[in-house]
């Protein structure tokens, strides 16, 4: 017979980092009446979750990416990551391990189950501060799961906290859809309930307070997200189209508010700095950037450097107490486990202007560079590695290695307003007007990084958007078609999955871009608009591309196994049929 899940079991020690009393009492004595007292205690929880969350940013992130056609191993691999990459997924890789979001879930319940306590011990403590923690402790919650069930599917739904041994642990899985749908209904309730802070200093300058902490946009980004996936996976047209319009309007809050800002980069028309050249004779050649500053460094270390910028919505702070050892040998350390897939960057996502003229002034999209880069013989994901745009400069010291994790930017919700736009337009016949809105929230993304044609949307005639419409674009006036001019749904819905690629590269989320297009409508299920399974692209061995291209075409391939020791110790717990048993 099976024994007790080893999610419960392991997770005994309900908090971490928050505190001496951890050492004090074996875990089971470890009772409300001996913690849980003060307003101190519940914000120690509170940063204990933050804690555990930083601390597992490098392995979430790692989950995120092994999969997909962004990254190749680097000159000391994983061998775990090695056997992904051949498709050779076993319940025992320590890839597949689910731990650290468990863990997580778990303090978070804790929280949720035990700050009462404190409440009815310590006057001071309030039930609107109560309220504040069991806010963000629900977001941080949903967004565990929401990395849980992209990962894995149908996952095990715990919202008891586990503290002891009378509680019971032998827990079943859930379906995708019935805890996406209500993580939905949680957050929605957070964000009814009001009482996540938009902020939480009224001092403009400190950054790290309200960009470390969930706030109630940080609750609005997660909720568009999860609607964008609820669109893609319901088998209902309507119910798929209600969720694409929340996701939307969730995005136009963010982005309409005021408080963020795509970083800038400094640059200027062909034609505004050199009316003199003959060459710029007609829009088309005129529809390429001069680089005022050649390298984009204020861009590069406002966004991943310093951190905190005028476009982050949430970042997992470093600060000056923590550095992020686990990413640093996972990223950087010579020689490192993964390495950017340089051929796929520069051949596939960022291939060159075609036009001579602009290419000989430098127009480029620069965030070529700012996702790849080589120092001293090793190729990096210079976003994290590099301290310098111009690769001068790269973290060489583990405890210098402070970079924070961003978990949502403005670029994210442009791109996620474009996908569900474009959806919405697929599913009435080619909306023109919608597919224009669309295509006008990627350009703005496109805009700040100087992208070149090739890889803009192409309409039906062949023609290149942002050479027919250049100024109507970088002015925001009406567009017209012209006459014989069409966007195609399936050109735009390719063409968003390609920019949030560019834009996203490295920061956790290729797969599940990638994931969520191609089973949008597949085998006839799915929102009933666009999606294809071609769009699952996997780096590989040379031997092992056709293995991998027929495994793609099986859903339960794209999703984890259960780990193993869950499988064996939970009763109510049962491998995938399609990973067998070890």
């Amino acid at each position: 017979m099976k024994k007790i899940l080893t999610i419960a079991s392991i997770l005994a020690v309900g908090l971490t980092s928050c505190g001496d009393w951890l050492d004090l009492e074996p875990e089971n004595a470890v009772t409300a009446e001996k913690y849980w007292l003060t307003e101190s205690d519940v914000e120690s929880a509170m940063m204990g979750i933050y804690s555990g969350w930083i601390g597992s940013a490098s392995s979430i992130w790692e989950q995120s990416e092994v999969r997909g056609d962004m990254m190749m191993p680097a000159a000391s691999y994983k061998v775990d990551y090695r056997l992904i990459l051949e498709g050779n997924i076993t319940s025992s890789n320590s890839l597949v391990s689910w731990l650290k979001y468990y863990t997580i879930i778990n303090n978070c319940n804790l929280l949720l189950e035990r700050s009462g306590n404190a409440l009815a011990n310590d006057p001071s403590y309030t039930v609107t501060q109560d309220s504040i923690y069991h806010a963000e402790a629900r977001v941080v919650r949903a967004l565990m799961y929401f990395y849980l069930i992209r990962l894995w599917k149908d996952v095990p739904y715990i919202t008891q906290a586990y503290y002891d041994d009378t509680v019971e642990r032998n827990v079943g899985v859930s379906s995708q859809m019935d805890i996406l749908n209500a993580l939905i209904s949680d957050l929605e309730s957070v964000q009814s309930e009001g009482f996540l802070p938009y902020s939480y200093s009224a001092v403009s300058s400190d950054k790290a307070k309200n960009k470390g902490q969930v706030t109630m946009y940080m609750l609005k980004a997660l909720l568009a997200d999860m609607y964008r996936m609820k669109g893609s996976y319901e088998t209902n047209l309507e119910a798929s189209q209600a969720a694409y319009k929340k996701c939307v309007e969730l995005c136009d809050a963010i982005i309409g508010s005021g408080q963020y800002a795509l970083v800038p980069f400094a640059k200027s028309s062909a034609v505004e700095s050199y009316l003199d050249l003959s060459e710029l004779d007609n829009k088309a050649d005129s529809s390429f950037y001069v680089l005022t500053d050649i390298t984009p460094d204020d861009w590069f270390t406002s966004l991943y450097v310093n951190g905190n910028s005028d476009e982050s919505i949430m970042e997992l702070q470093e600060g000056s107490a923590n550095y992020n050892s686990s990413g640093f040998y996972t990223l950087i350390i010579s020689p490192s486990y993964y390495a950017p897939y340089y051929d796929n960057l520069q051949n596939t996502l960022f291939p060159p202007t075609e036009k001579e003229l602009a290419l000989s002034y430098q127009y480029r999209d620069v965030r070529l560079a700012m996702n790849y880069g080589v120092y001293s013989g090793t190729p990096l994901m210079w976003k994290y590695a590099g301290l310098a745009f111009d690769k001068s400069s790269v973290c060489t010291d583990v405890t210098a290695f402070k970079k924070n994790v961003i978990i949502y930017r403005l670029a994210e919700i442009y791109l996620m307003k474009a996908e569900a736009l474009t959806q919405i337009a697929m599913a009435n016949s080619d909306d023109q007007s919608m597919l224009l809105e669309a295509y006008r929230a990627v350009f703005k993304v496109r805009d700040r990084a100087s992208a070149v044609e090739t890889t803009d949307l192409q309409l039906g005639s062949g023609d290149y958007m942002q050479d027919l419409y250049w100024e109507e674009l970088r002015s925001e006036s009406p567009i017209e078609l012209k006459s014989g001019e069409k966007i195609l749904g399936t050109a735009m819905e390719k063409f968003v999955l390609d920019e949030e690629a560019r834009e996203m590269a490295y920061e956790g989320r290729r797969w599940f871009d990638m994931l969520r297009n191609a089973e949008r409508n597949s085998e006839g299920k799915g929102s009933c608009t666009g999606g294809n399974v071609s769009y699952l692209r996997y780096y590989t061995t040379s031997d092992k591309m056709a293995y991998i291209a027929g495994q793609m075409k099986k859903a339960d391939f794209r999703y984890f196994p259960y780990p193993y020791q869950d499988v064996s110790l939970n009763d109510n717990l049962d491998q995938k049929p399609f990973w067998g048993t070890e």
